[in-house]
């Protein structure tokens, strides 16, 4: 036992650490540098992903916060159309509510489009931004995107409903015979001002619990 540990202590007395030392340090330091360069990866990453989803959230609520006015202003229309059929007289009742739209049209539709118009001037830069926002994010590859992206799909279709419907509504010169236009006008009154919110409402809650979820990933 004694012999073996005076063997081993010659042994290690005989190796030239210093050398050791010399030929393993850049080993050593490429080893820190690119633990070090991972870490400085892995966080960069992080906190490019946490600015994404704060100019998300924010340019999602800035949208949902211009909606209410467009939808109300949709639903009074709607109203008013209502208003104008002639319950009283004889015919089919579906005939009597496209003629008492079309004669509201006539009356008060260039006013209320013109209301609408207004309103989606405004809105319009809030939808590019959060388009082009969403469209960018694919670049994270989060998980779960797709349910991301078809929320903010279906927040954005609804300025798009309520664009295509202000020119119907602010049409009244247009020939209500033909089947294109007849459909056009279907398609507005079809429209549930309620189901709009709804959907709102819906997607804005996906788009909250899917940031939720990666901001969870991030700092957890």
């Amino acid at each position: 036992m004694c012999d073996a540990l005076i063997w081993l202590f010659d042994t290690f007395r005989s190796i030239n650490w210093l050398e050791v030392i010399k030929s393993t340090a850049p080993v050593v330091t490429a080893s820190i540098a690119f633990a070090a360069l991972k870490n400085w990866q892995r966080q960069d990453k992080a906190k490019r992903e946490s600015e994404f989803l704060d100019l998300l959230i924010e340019a999602t609520h800035t949208y949902i916060a211009e909606l209410p006015k467009l939808i109300i202003l949709l639903e009074i229309a709607k109203m008013g159309m209502a208003s104008h059929v002639k319950t009283w007289e004889i015919g089919e009742q579906s005939d009597k509510i496209i003629q008492g739209a079309i004669a509201y049209i006539g009356k008060y539709g260039e006013r209320d489009a013109k209301r609408l118009l207004e309103v989606l001037e405004m809105a319009q830069p809030s939808v590019i931004k959060l388009r082009s926002l969403i469209a960018k994010g694919q670049m994270f590859e989060f998980d779960s995107y797709s349910r991301c992206q078809k929320a903010i799909a279906m927040l954005t279709a609804q300025f798009d409903i309520i664009e295509a419907s202000t020119t119907v509504i602010g049409s009244p010169d247009v020939n209500w015979e033909n089947p294109m236009v007849l459909k056009n006008l279907k398609d507005v009154m079809v429209i549930e001002p309620a189901e709009m919110r709804k959907i709102v409402q819906e997607n804005n809650i996906s788009v909250i619990e899917f940031a939720r979820a990666i901001y969870q990933r991030i700092y957890s």
